[in-house]
């Protein structure tokens, strides 16, 4: 590639930091970027380059995950390689990551014609990112989850739940006061010199609200549908379980999977869980904050 057509982005998610680099004159406008707060100025521990074309590889391709819909995973040639479709469908893929066995390198592939038509590559938002993400939480760095995450006034409250118990519903109560929404549907929570911090993502739910912030986690909410604000803690065995079941776990790695469960654990332990039922209106936002 020739230096002076080269573009870079980098990106900061939950202090991890992933740099892209691709060359205009072949790429053109295939590379969007619409999370500017997720920009970072920071060094990158992973540095990925974006190509346009095919990617060749061995005849010896070992299946690790197969999702089954948007994504798998297998190695070939020792490299790890993540593909945005069933490995078992035989379809070519549009687009994948190649990466290095220590995923602190690799390159970004939009592999054909097909692709070039689409729409713009979308570095933060795309399946592959999380799911690198998810891989790098995996190794000694954190979970992500099924949860939003709300910083009010440097006090974090964290919403467990899958879609339709209600996550995206406080994210917009909340969103009316001086809070910050860090995620409605995505979160990341890291343990930092003993503490355990949550993270934005720019991956949202219905509100399409996110923020790169940290914040100290006080209070852990699984939530259920009730007729009433009603709340009930529950003992950590309890809420590491359902951590672990609200989490992104590696299932095709025993290491990342001891990792997570070992993370849960020390995270129910730390931070008081509670079963919460709400109404969908400001009253619950006193009861969360006054009376629990």
């Amino acid at each position: 590639m020739k230096r002076k057509n080269l573009k870079k982005y980098s990106i900061a998610i939950a202090d991890i930091g992933i740099s892209f680099t691709f060359d205009r004159s072949l790429l053109g406008n295939k590379i969007k970027y619409c999370r500017d707060q997720f920009l970072s100025d920071n060094g990158a521990e992973i540095k990925l380059n974006i190509h346009r074309g095919n990617v060749s590889g061995g005849s010896a391709k070992k299946l690790i995950f197969d999702s089954g819909t948007n994504w798998s995973l297998y190695r070939d040639e020792g490299k790890y390689i993540l593909q945005n479709c069933s490995f078992s469908s035989g379809n070519q893929p549009e687009k994948l990551i190649v990466l290095k066995p220590d995923f602190k390198s690799g390159d970004i592939y939009l592999t054909n014609d097909k692709s070039y038509r689409s729409p713009p590559f979308d570095i933060t938002r795309h399946t592959l990112i999380q799911t690198l993400i998810i891989f790098l939480l995996s190794r000694g760095r954190g979970v992500m989850l099924h949860a939003c995450g709300i910083n009010d006034c440097g006090e974090g409250y964290l919403f467990v739940g899958r879609s339709g118990y209600g996550k995206s519903t406080l994210a917009r109560l909340w969103s009316k006061s001086s809070a910050s929404i860090l995620s409605d549907d995505r979160i990341i929570v890291r343990e930092i010199d003993g503490r355990f911090f949550m993270y934005g993502t720019p991956w949202q739910g219905d509100t399409k609200l996110s923020s790169k912030e940290k914040v100290l986690l006080k209070k852990i909410f699984f939530l259920k549908h009730a007729k009433q604000n009603t709340a009930k803690k529950i003992p950590p065995m309890e809420a590491t379980s359902f951590l672990l079941a609200r989490s992104f776990p590696t299932f095709w790695d025993k290491k990342g999977m001891d990792f997570s469960l070992r993370f849960c654990s020390q995270l129910a332990n730390s931070i008081p869980s509670y079963e919460l039922g709400f109404l969908p209106d400001y009253s619950a936002i006193d009861f969360i904050k006054n009376h629990i």
